[in-house]
């Protein structure tokens, strides 16, 4: 704005306050203690490394796999007493779907295009393929429905199903198969193999008719019967077929030597068993491990709680059907007020137990009976499983304290960092609905943390809070402009250009998050709803401006520097918010400062207006998008010091 060539000595001279580009937001300190570049919010907004804040693509959905169908077909008329005849009757679809429990990336990994998402409905799960957007239904074994919540991993080339208590179901990728129970019941201890065995070159062969052992299997000698093993070796399976295994050796070759008795490596104490109906699992180290929270019956697809929610299991490697009750058992703050919340698998065999009220780590776990678990911390814990994600040497989380985080420093020695990271928007954590929290969901992409909680009375994740690794600041919180669009889980999938970050609704709609390039998100709030085609409510809250000093002011004029996105012409509003004295006032909109026409697409402007001369110590400017995508790369704002009487304003 124009400035005097020269001022008196008692003349009000014209000062300036603003920023010249936007880092992140801060909603924990007072909008007049933001540093230049800070935001006091930041609304389905992206802030890139050169400073500019922009509306955020818009949520596309591609796929609604999930089509309800009535269960109860209403109007009838039943019968009375001793007519049947012509009388309608109800009609009960058994096979309805009633509702998606659970979801989960698939990929082959023999099949560079293969990209799927697998929903759990009550009936059925269904496979959508993300490259060809086609859908398969994969049947449930016979008698199974799921009607409650689930978690699902693919791990072993399969896709597994935890239900809680009930015996988990797995997949083996092929979409023209169905699901079928692991197995489950009594747990037959392994028998002796009797085998001939023939060492030539370092490599034994054994031949034993119908072993039933499998490549990556351990075998142990228990009589060498003249050959040139010995007793108590143990040796890993290299070959199969049906009636002979391979085994590497140390030992002089040999042809022939009958009756040589191998076993299968046996359980101490309480024996093997199946897996044990978990909540959950995770992939560790060619392991499933899990809370074991269920003993297994010897009926089939019956277990008893055990009451122990701070105890976790390991599979044998690479076999998802056998647990060691001993070596492969691990417990965590064993008699406290504590349990399991979730497992994350880092490098060096290190896996991470978040507990509720504590973080603890197991080491050494290629091989169980050395293994050792320690205390990380008892200070804090995790009150939300998926929303764990490693970014390179830090593990986040979200807990009591908001968004905290773990770092690997020392050799990977974990360590615990002092304040939490969500520190800086601690207004948001604290909307978080506390009954609700648990079902916060987590991805890391783009260099950029998702995190989605359900925001005040939401029993849903209603809402994405962003993280931005690139300029180490909270970025956005995003939402749509309707309500009913809830998320339950987050992936990132695809390939090329589709990779990206994928989002399950409860409607069972599969969306991918930025994505659509016109500022509009296209969702369904309403199953077997319409698609709406909704404007993205982005919006921005500058600091509040108040040239470094506590004088009251003249609010003269404003300055904002704008761009159009490529191929959207811009238009939004803009208010002011002023404070001591407390009022907001409406400025106008980008259209009216420039010539009562929309930015067209392509273009920048630099827009001046005035702003009527209204006195406060602070203001700070709120613009809010009606068309397109508009970018802010500047604003400021200009006044002079206009009260320094020691008398109330009025």
């Amino acid at each position: 704005m124009p400035r005097y060539s020269a001022y008196g000595a008692r003349d009000d001279r014209v000062q300036e306050d603003g920023d010249r580009g936007f880092v992140g937001f801060n909603n924990r300190l007072r909008p007049d203690q933001l540093k230049p570049g800070m935001l006091a919010d930041s609304q389905n907004g992206r802030m890139g490394l050169n400073g500019q804040w922009e509306v955020r693509k818009g949520i596309d959905q591609i796929l609604t796999p999930v089509t309800t169908t009535t269960a109860l077909v209403l109007p009838f008329d039943l019968p009375t007493l001793g007519q049947i005849g012509d009388e309608t009757t109800a009609i009960i679809d058994d096979d309805a779907v009633e509702g998606l429990y659970g979801s989960c990336a698939f990929s082959d990994p023999n099949d560079n295009a293969s990209q799927f998402i697998i929903l759990a409905t009550n009936t059925k799960a269904i496979a959508c393929n993300l490259q060809t957007l086609v859908s398969t239904d994969i049947a449930y074994p016979v008698g199974v429905t799921v009607l409650s919540e689930v978690d699902m991993i693919q791990a072993f080339n399969k896709v597994f199903i935890f239900r809680d208590g009930q015996t988990a179901l797995e997949w083996d990728g092929n979409t023209s198969n169905d699901f079928t129970k692991v197995a489950s019941g009594d747990y037959t201890q392994p028998v002796q193999i009797i085998g001939t065995i023939t060492t030539a070159g370092g490599i034994c062969t054994v031949t034993a008719s119908a072993h039933g052992l499998d490549t990556g299997d351990t075998v142990h000698v228990e009589d060498k019967a003249g050959s040139n093993l010995e007793v108590g070796e143990s040796y890993v399976i290299t070959k199969v077929d049906a009636n002979t295994f391979t085994i590497f050796v140390q030992h002089p070759n040999e042809n022939n030597t009958p009756n040589v008795i191998f076993q299968e490596r046996v359980s101490v104490g309480l024996g093997f068993t199946h897996m044990p109906a978990p909540p959950f699992a995770i992939y560790h180290q060619r392991r499933l491990v899990m809370p074991f929270n269920y003993t297994v019956n010897d009926d089939d697809d019956t277990f008893t709680a055990n009451g122990r929610l701070d105890e976790l299991i390991a599979s044998d490697i690479l076999d998802t059907d056998t647990y060691d009750q001993i070596y492969a058992n691990f417990r965590f703050n064993a008699g406290t007020a504590d349990f399991i919340v979730g497992l994350h698998s880092f490098s060096e065999d290190a896996l991470v137990v978040f507990n509720r009220n504590s973080i603890h780590l197991v080491q050494n776990s290629q091989v169980l009976n050395n293994a050792t678990s320690r205390l990380l911390t008892d200070e804090i814990g995790c009150l939300a499983r998926r929303s764990i994600q490693q970014i390179g040497n830090q593990i986040l989380f979200l807990s009591d304290n908001g968004v905290y985080g773990i770092s690997f420093l020392d050799e990977y020695n974990l360590r615990g960092t002092e304040l939490p990271l969500s520190e800086s928007i601690d207004a948001t954590i604290q909307r978080i609905n506390k009954a609700y929290q648990s079902k916060a969901v987590s991805v890391y992409f783009d260099n950029r943390y998702y995190l989605a909680v359900p925001l005040d009375n939401s029993q849903e994740n209603n809402a994405i809070i962003i993280y931005n690794f690139l300029n180490q600041q909270w970025e956005s919180i995003d939402t749509v402009s309707a309500e009913g669009f809830h998320i339950t889980n987050m992936f990132v999938a695809g390939d090329g250009a589709d990779k990206g970050v994928y989002v399950v609704s409860d409607l069972g709609g599969i969306n991918r998050l930025e994505s659509r390039v016109d500022g509009n998100d296209r969702i369904t709030t309403v199953i077997g709803g319409a698609l709406q085609t909704l404007q993205v409510p982005g919006s921005v809250k500058t600091r509040q401006f108040t040239f470094n000093n506590l004088d009251r002011k003249k609010w003269r004029s404003f300055e904002m520097h704008v761009e159009s996105q490529p191929d959207l012409d811009s238009d939004f509003d803009i208010d002011g918010e002023l404070e001591n004295l407390d009022k907001n006032i409406e400025i106008g909109t980008l259209r009216g400062f420039n010539g009562d026409a929309v930015l067209q697409a392509g273009s920048d402007v630099s827009i001046r207006g005035r702003l009527g001369n209204p006195r406060a110590y602070g203001i700070q400017l709120d613009i809010n998008n009606i068309v397109g995508r508009p970018k802010l790369r500047a604003v400021s704002v200009d006044g002079i010091e206009s009260f320094r009487a020691v008398d109330k304003a009025e």
